[in-house]
């Protein structure tokens, strides 16, 4: 299920954005769907990664 969100961005930001669509024959939805999704994998990867420190750091005071 798809739920929809709204962005209020600055004119520069948004003539950017149809201009990369264009570019890229891609609706802004899909493109800011896709970049969100690789923001979040990043900040999962970081986050997970901080999980595993900090467990090793437990692990390693024992």
């Amino acid at each position: 299920m798809l739920k929809y969100i709204s962005v209020v961005v600055p004119e520069e930001i948004d003539r950017e954005l149809r201009f990369a669509c264009a570019d890229q024959a891609v609706t802004k939805s899909r493109l800011v769907r896709k970049l969100i999704e690789e923001y979040l994998e990043e900040w999962r990867q970081h986050f997970e990664g901080n999980i595993d420190m900090l467990e090793k750091e437990l692990n390693d005071d024992k």
